[in-house]
């Protein structure tokens, strides 16, 4: 043995092929392999020369296979040194070819029974496989145990062995790796790869990235589509099975490992978005398949948005090719997701058919929080992300003008949120993009001047609220906005001066360069910059309150826990507030001597910083006095009390305002009221805030307060330079100083009643004297009145309703006057109030005053005056109004001795119009508090079910409902049920769609349509839209649709005059006076959404059926549900508009609604039946047998009338017309009108009329390719489109043949007169077999009438078969 071994060694080949004959084989092979493991001597020449020797030797091939064998188990043991069995495996890779194709198939044998027995360890003996399978493909003939294989079979018989079989987990990321090795047919890379995927749910997961970069080898040889499928799809599933787990909440019973598992997820989900961000950069093929793969998910967005997939675009985003592509997607699928969430909140029947969808914004915060664990390269595209929906989805300015205040919702709103909280808790999360997120929202405030920036606003408020200290890090960008500022508009500098305040308690310097830009505002030449300097100083004063003044509780200010900690530790210094505040008001003073504008804002501001820090009252009530001065006509027997003229300008001929005179005086008033509080908190707590000085200023303000009041009262209009026949018109000088001077004086008259009223606490002088001031007020609001009546009726206008010219009483005020009016019942206050209450027009006025501060907090979220910009005091006051409200109606119900009430005493109506305002402010603005709110209304308690107290208040408003309509009044006030109806719509709007309570108020609405007779139009239309949108949340509205339409049939009567139609209803609503245009209107707007509803959840279907595998196949059954449901949808929509069809429906809009109702209900069914396509073509599905129901129904009851009807609009208004025409032929001009106004009709018709036409041939088209496909026949039912290019009367066309015949006259008519009687037959018998539903239509007499015409080609569709 030694010496075949030194012949080895020496590399003779033929004396070792000798003595191979002459020794054991397993003496040799077990002295190679201890010569192996020992490392001794050239070991590897060794085997090289045994191998070739036995290629020669007889017998050699046994020896050579046994030989490879005990080298590759050895291999797999792991027991030979790396360097070995590297020289070994590359030996083995260039001469085991030599060895013949029998051997090399029994040795690839070994491998497949070592993947059996699960001894596959660490893989270096795999690397032979590959060679060994293309050798073996080469070869034309395989020896297989008894039968022979061509070498491509055999290794596809070898890999089909491997794969088949059950993987060790250890063998698994080996065998990924030698199949890279391989030549695969697309197959057999397939097979392969779905086993791979199979096997990632087995292996630990710190094995997965080595496997998921060997699949993305793989991947370059094909079926890129399968691998990103496989991978995506495994960790949807891990995302979902942890989603709820909070890796910052333990528990006793949480073990350690589920924590380490969690961590190394997202580890192992980091590390594998890497390795397929480098494989997709490196391959654009396999990045398109991910594209595709975003693209072809839309209908499913739980895929698109689960964190996984969701980081992995947003790291691919970073790759410039796919950026656009990518967010594209993200944000169409974001905006489709929000989109659907509220389509499914809208209607119970797609929450049926369709499952809810994913929550976006969690999937979203997950991909952040998860972003944490070394996601580096998901950052930059969650920002970018952010800003995306941000910018897209944002409020737009309409025309120029910037809407601020407005409620936002929908979809579009919540993308936006959705964007804005991306950005925050990246924010939060990670430190490496606080920077960028900073500049880039200050670069979109300072630049985006023409459109809106409260979103980017809000978002940097709740960044300064949530991380104050963090933003402290780059007060350099901060300092470079505020020399923007000045630039600025006056609403975004306000609300980014809002955003920013928190910090400049945190930091001097901050400070101080702010103080330096409004100084320089200040002096601005612009107006809006000076606006934006008394802003700014004004916030400063509420905001640095000096120590010393009213406690936390009364001069309050809002700080976050986080800048509470940060004021404990530097522990501010009192003097310096008190310095800096003196500074601010040394400014502020200045502004004195500004514009009007600028002023007004100092007089609306200064009172809440009074409010906010009381100790700069002294100072305050000073400048106030100062400033009156000016004006204040000191001697008391002079009247007016005040110099208007110095309250103008002129500047050439115009005329401008210079001091808002009664702005100031309401500032005085209030701030004279809230002195009087702080004075009696003073007497409480021994606080000196209130100093002598002050005392004195105070003392002097009161005084020239009463002699206002006293001398206001006495002075008449003249007084003021103001007369009834004077000029008001803002055309020339005089007007617009009248105009001016008129609008100064009414303001003082509201600020002094304020202030006569607040003071007198319910004297019955006070009282007067309001009433007084109230009087004088009057007079000049009605002469303005009278005056813009008569110069819109000079102008050629019709002169509207007068609108309450902008009121300077706070809302607090009108509060408390509202309440003493109408719902204060002290004994001791009630005779005195007797003066106010008896005056109607008082009354009147205040409640005028309360909706108009509603409707300024409804459509901006604030309202002038004081206290008007406190949400939670403006709460306050609008749950009190809606008090006042509620008891004054519930108590004037009762009528008078007569049964009738005078309408010109009673308020009812202001009075629920402010309700059901206020109950919308509250459900839009304070959605969270509506409940308590509500129970605060009404003086209950709150009970521990919300449903049940909201359907309590609704069950009281319908009984006041119905308390109007079953009162034998002869004037029903509906205008009042419309407004209960209102706040009933509203409440609802609090209910869960599928409660019982929901269910219940739908009953009652349906029971009112039912059986009440009530001849408003706008009621009816309320109703009925109430019903239809209520029935949609709850149960399916074809079926209410049907019904509407039958009643619509029945009241307007047919196309055809001489067919009667049953005079019975559904609704004892719908009357001829009803029927059209609103119930039909609203029929046909309700039938679009349920076509757009139906095409949402076809093309959802359809997606489902594009993406359907082998795994969905269970689902059958219930895709044939949902499509048995949308066909009997549609049946019904189909009968309904078999009704409509019908109707003799007045020719013009309403028909023309009609008519592209009736288009885009044959575009739907189009919809249905190109989706029934899709299914053959991809053998996924055959048709269903309702589905053939509702094509026999569309070609009996729904074409052919369409035809019908279509001659009816043509033949009406060619009537119409010629009419109108013959009326008008001696006044060419109108005939010339007429003519045009008919051509104006063509017009339309010519797009309405041809749209549906098309509609119904285009179905009737893809009718006749669904059948060639399924077989079945479903064009039985249709008949020929009628020709719309002429049309031949068929009894007009014999008469004329006959007479060219030359048959005598009486042979004519005897055969017109059997073509009629044959023609009235086959008339009867299709409407016989045409007539849905039953008892629609009574019984065709027996004898037909003898003159009855045919419909468009009535007798021509009858002939084809």
């Amino acid at each position: 043995m030694d010496s075949l071994i030194d012949k080895a060694e020496d590399g003779n080949v033929d004396d070792v092929a000798e003595m191979l004959c002459k020794v054991q084989n397993k003496e040799v092979i077990d002295t190679i392999e201890k010569r192996l493991r020992r490392e001794k001597g050239d070991a590897v020449s060794v085997i090289r020369t045994v191998l070739q020797a036995s290629t020669k030797a007889t017998g050699g091939r046994k020896i050579g296979v046994s030989l490879c064998k005990r080298l590759i188990e050895t291999l797999e043991r792991n027991e030979l040194s790396s360097k070995l069995a590297s020289n070994l495996t590359g030996m083995l890779l260039t001469e085991i070819d030599i060895l013949h194709s029998s051997a090399l198939a029994e040795i690839s044998s070994v491998f497949v029974d070592m993947v059996k027995s699960g001894a596959i360890q660490c893989g270096k003996g795999l690397a032979l496989l590959p060679k060994i399978l293309s050798a073996l493909a080469l070869e034309e003939t395989v020896s297989y145990g008894e039968s022979c294989l061509n070498g491509e079979q055999y290794k596809n018989h070898v890999i089909n062995s491997v794969c088949s079989c059950k993987w060790n987990t250890q063998s698994v990321l080996h065998l990924a790796a030698m199949f890279k090795d391989i030549t695969l047919t697309s197959e057999e890379l397939k097979f392969v790869l779905e086993k791979i995927l199979r096997m990632m749910r087995e292996l630990e997961l710190a094995d997965l990235p080595a496997l998921v970069y060997q699949l993305l080898l793989l991947s370059t040889k094909g079926h890129k589509k399968l691998v990103i499928d496989g991978v995506t799809k495994y960790f949807i599933e891990q995302d979902a099975k942890y989603k709820d787990h909070d890796p910052n909440e333990f528990s006793e019973d949480l073990l350690e490992g589920d924590n380490f598992s969690i961590e190394t997820l997202r580890q192992t989900e980091g590390t594998i978005i890497l390795h397929l961000n480098f494989a997709i950069s490196m391959d654009q093929e396999l990045g398109r398949e991910f594209i595709k793969f975003l693209k072809g998910n839309q209908s499913d967005t739980s895929k698109v948005l689960a964190p996984f997939v969701l980081a992995l675009s947003l790291s691919l985003s970073r790759i410039h090719r796919f950026e656009g592509q990518i967010f594209d997607l993200l944000k169409a699928t974001v905006i489709k997701n929000f989109k659907d969430s509220e389509k499914q909140k809208q209607s119970k029947w797609v929450r049926e058919m369709v499952p809810d969808s994913c929550e976006v914004q969690d999937s979203v915060l997950s991909t952040i929080q998860n972003s944490k664990h070394g996601w580096d390269h998901v950052i930059q595209g969650l920002v970018q992300l952010g800003f995306g929906l941000m910018d897209a989805c944002g409020p737009k300015g309409a025309f120029g003008r910037i809407e601020t205040g407005s409620v936002q919702n929908g979809p579009t709103h919540s993308t936006c949120m959705l964007g804005s909280k991306i950005l925050l808790h990246t924010f939060k999360t990670h430190d490496l993009v606080r920077a960028e997120i900073l500049e880039q929202i200050f670069n979109r405030v300072v630049t985006k001047a023409t459109s809106p920036v409260s979103h980017y606003l809000e978002l940097l408020s709740s960044t300064v609220m949530s991380a104050p200290q963090r933003l402290l890090e780059s007060s350099t960008k901060v300092r470079e906005v505020f020399d923007y500022l000045a630039f600025l508009l006056p609403s975004t500098a306000e609300e980014l001066l809002k955003a920013i305040h928190p910090l400049l308690k945190l930091s001097m310097s901050l400070r101080d360069s702010l103080i330096l830009v409004l100084r320089k505002a200040m002096f601005s030449r612009q107006l809006d910059s000076r606006k934006i300097g008394v802003y700014g100083f004004l916030m400063f004063l509420k905001n640095f309150r000096i120590l010393g003044g009213l406690p936390s509780s009364q001069a309050s200010q809002s700080f976050s826990s986080s800048q509470v900690q940060v004021d404990v530790h530097t522990r501010y210094n009192p003097a310096s507030n008190e310095a800096l505040c003196l500074e601010v008001m040394g400014n502020l003073r200045r502004v004195l001597t500004q514009q009007a504008d600028v002023r007004l804002m100092f007089y609306q501001g200064i009172y809440e910083a009074l409010c906010k820090n009381t100790q700069i009252l002294g100072t305050v009530l000073e400048i106030l006095l100062y400033q009156l001065k000016k004006y204040y006509e000191p001697t008391e027997d002079v009247n007016p009390p005040v110099k208007l003229n110095l309250c103008i300008t002129a500047q050439g001929d115009q005329m401008y305002l210079a001091e808002p005179l009664a702005h100031l005086i309401c500032c005085i008033q209030l701030c004279l009221i809230k002195v009087s509080d702080i004075r009696r908190h003073q007497d409480g707590d021994h606080d000196d805030t209130v100093t002598e000085d002050s005392n004195q200023t105070q003392q002097e303000l009161e005084d020239m307060m009463d002699s206002l009041v006293t001398r206001m009262i006495k002075s008449e209009m003249e007084d003021f330079e103001l007369d009834k026949s004077a000029d008001y018109s803002l055309a020339t000088s005089v007007g617009t100083k009248n105009n001016i001077f008129s609008i100064l004086v009414l303001g003082m008259y509201e600020s002094l009643m304020e202030y006569t009223f607040n003071t007198g606490q319910y004297s019955e002088s006070s009282l007067r004297q309001t009433l007084q001031l109230y009087d004088n007020y009057k007079k000049l609001s009605d002469v303005l009145k009278e005056k813009a009546s008569s110069a819109a009726g000079k102008k050629g206008k019709v002169p509207t309703g007068h609108k309450t010219a902008l009121s300077l009483l706070s809302i607090r005020s009108t509060t408390e006057i509202l309440r003493a009016l109408i719902s204060e019942t002290a004994p001791s206050l009630t005779e005195n109030l007797t003066i106010l209450r008896e005056n109607t027009d008082f009354r009147r006025h205040i409640v005028n005053v309360a909706l108009q501060k509603i409707q300024q907090i409804q459509e901006k979220g604030v309202c002038d005056g004081a206290e008007g910009g406190d949400r939670t005091k403006l709460l306050q006051h609008l749950i009190n109004m809606a008090k006042i409200f509620i008891t004054y109606y519930t108590e004037n119900q009762r009528m008078e001795e007569d049964g009738k009430r005078d309408k010109s005493k009673y308020i009812s109506g202001p009075c629920l119009e402010g309700l059901m305002g206020i109950m919308t402010i509250i459900s839009q603005r304070y959605s969270d508090q509506f409940c308590h709110c509500l129970c605060e209304m009404v003086r209950s308690d709150e009970s521990e079910d919300p449903q049940e107290d909201i359907y309590r208040h609704i069950k009281k408003y319908q009984r006041l409902v119905m308390n109007i309509l079953i009162s034998d009044a002869e004037d029903k006030n509906m205008k009042e049920v419309q407004l209960l109806l209102g706040v009933i719509q509203i409440l609802c709007k609090q209910l869960y769609g599928t409660g019982s309570q929901f269910e219940m108020v739908l009953d009652w609405i349906h029971k009112l349509c039912s059986e009440q007779s009530i001849d408003d139009i706008p009621t009816c239309k309320l109703l009925f839209s109430m019903l239809m949108a209520f029935t949609q949340q709850v149960k399916s509205c074809p079926p209410l649709l049907r019904d509407l339409s039958q009643d619509i049939h029945s009241q307007l009567g047919d196309i055809d005059q001489e067919t009667e139609v049953e005079d019975k209803t559904h609704f004892s609503l719908v009357t001829p006076r009803t029927a059209a245009p609103i119930l039909l209107n609203l029929v046909l707007q309700q039938t679009e959404r349920e076509l757009d509803d139906t095409d949402w959840v076809v093309a959802r279907l359809r997606g489902e059926a594009g993406q359907a595998s082998d795994e969905e196949e269970i689902d059958l059954t219930q895709k044939e549900g949902h499509e048995r449901s949308i066909c009997t949808r549609l049946g019904i929509l189909v009968t309904a508009f078999h009704e409509l069809v019908q109707s003799a429906i007045p020719v013009g809009a309403c028909m023309e609604n009609m008519v592209k109702q009736a288009t885009r209900l044959y575009g739907t069914l189009t919809v249905l039946v190109k989706y029934y396509l899709n299914l053959y073509q991809q053998r996924t599905g055959h048709l269903s047998s309702r589905f053939e129901k509702l094509v026999k129904l569309i070609g009996t009851h729904l074409t052919q009338h369409c035809y019908g009807m279509i001659t009816y609009i043509q033949q009406t208004e060619s009537e119409q017309m010629q009419q109108t025409v013959d009326k008008k032929k001696k006044d060419r001009k109108k005939q010339a009108a007429a003519l045009n106004a008919g051509k104006v009709r063509f017009m339309k018709e010519s797009r309405t009329i041809p749209n549906l036409i098309f509609s119904i041939e285009t179905l009737e088209k893809f009718l006749i390719q669904l059948t060639k496909k399924s077989k079945v026949n479903l064009m039985e039912h249709m008949k020929m489109s009628t020709s719309r290019d002429f049309r031949i009367n068929v009894a007009t066309v014999q008469a004329v043949m006959e007479n060219d015949s030359g048959s005598s006259e009486e042979e004519e008519e005897e055969n017109n007169g059997n073509e009629e009687d044959q023609d009235n037959e086959e008339d009867e018998s299709e409407e016989r077999e045409n007539t849905v539903p039953a008892n629609k239509r009574p019984p065709e007499p027996l004898d037909p009438p003898p003159t009855k015409k045919f419909k468009l080609g009535k007798k021509a569709r009858s002939d084809v078969v």
